[in-house]
């Protein structure tokens, strides 16, 4: 084996040692993700969220100035005219549509339920003497009774303000159980030829699963100030004793809803109980039991209407509630609304477990 001479060199500089770099691994990419979840949190939903705020702030300080003002639901304290002329005697059209839950609170610049709008414009109009009938448009299958029962009363108070008022009911695709309660305070109800009345009557929605609780190894440790405070749970076994009480309360109301029916459609209470048995009818059956008056459409209801309110149909002013043709108002209400839902749906507070009873 042979050296060079210029290994041997004793005053020869040695080679500078390269340092070892460390190789790249997942830290960089770690500090990258980070960044960019930062940078979407900062420019991107915290902006979002911002705007949403002002958007339930808009939309309930602009509730409030219209209840001060005194205007109706929709915010504008005058309405459209959808036919007949300025000066004849003015009915209000509203359209109530859904299950009717009596829930006027709004989230994220949603609008209040369809009832509890109508319910309002229907207060609104109470007090204004111009309007002299009301032409009620109902597409619903019924849903909380003390929603129905106030939509009830309060086109009862509509009628006895002045005593020549004139409510007509308009039944669409379906007028059913508290629909129809309500309609009860109605001078005539008309069923489109394709729409279902009825559902006479009331149910407390109810399951149990005990026996399924029992096979998972899940044990209730309710505890409860008397025995029937928990009635309805449903994680003990039945008890025949919970569901006597709960079935008084279904026969009361049941009571009340025949009562006003016989009563609104001038019939029997013992008639009305033979038909209050949950049953949908037809428009052709229905007619023949006296639950409604005819069968038609919108477009021919004005005759009906002049009829009641003693004038000519030229006389007829059909109006409902103005809105407010705002472009940013109209920006406000449509875009926060899917926005809203999507962001609120994983903070939404489950229903409460307890016995509820509906139409």
């Amino acid at each position: 084996m042979a050296f060079s001479s210029s290994s041997m060199d004793p005053d020869a500089v040695a080679p500078a040692v390269q340092p070892v770099r460390p190789r790249r691994g997942g830290g960089c990419l770690l500090g990258f993700g980070l960044g960019c979840l930062s940078a979407w949190l900062i420019c991107v939903l915290a902006p979002l969220i911002l705007f949403g705020c002002a958007c339930y702030f808009l939309r309930n300080t602009t509730q409030e100035l219209v209840s001060r003002a005194g205007c109706s639901t929709y915010g504008a304290p005058n309405y459209t005219i959808l036919r007949g002329c300025e000066d004849g005697k003015q009915v209000l059209r509203l359209e109530l549509r859904g299950i009717i839950s009596g829930d006027s609170t709004s989230r994220w610049y949603l609008p209040p339920d369809s009832d509890a709008a109508v319910r309002q414009a229907i207060e609104t109009a109470i007090l204004d003497e111009e309007i002299r009938g009301l032409l009620l448009i109902v597409d619903s299958p019924g849903g909380s009774v003390t929603a129905s029962d106030e939509l009830y009363h309060a086109l009862e108070r509509f009628k006895a303000a002045y005593p020549d008022r004139r409510i007509v009911v308009l039944g669409q695709d379906i007028l059913a159980s508290g629909a129809y309660y309500l309609a009860m305070q109605a001078d005539w109800i008309r069923l489109q030829p394709t729409g279902l009345v009825g559902s006479i009557g009331v149910i407390v929605p109810g399951v149990n699963l005990s026996g399924l609780a029992a096979r998972l190894g899940i044990a209730d440790n309710s505890l409860a100030s008397g025995a029937s405070k928990d009635l309805g749970n449903p994680l003990k076994p039945i008890n025949p004793e919970h569901n006597a009480i709960l079935q008084t309360v279904v026969d009361g109301m049941y009571r009340r809803f025949t009562a006003l029916v016989a009563k609104g459609r001038h019939l029997p209470e013992a008639e009305v109980r033979h038909l209050a048995d949950g049953r949908v009818f037809l428009p052709e059956d229905a007619r023949n039991l006296r639950l409604i008056d005819d069968i038609g459409y919108e477009d021919t209801l004005d005759s009906k209407l002049a009829e009641l309110l003693e004038c000519g149909v030229e006389s007829l002013t059909i109006l409902e509630p103005a809105a407010v043709h705002n472009p940013f108002k109209v920006f406000l209400s449509e875009f926060p609304m899917a926005l809203g839902r999507g962001l609120s749906a994983p903070f939404a507070a489950l229903p409460e477990q307890k016995p509820q009873y509906r139409w």
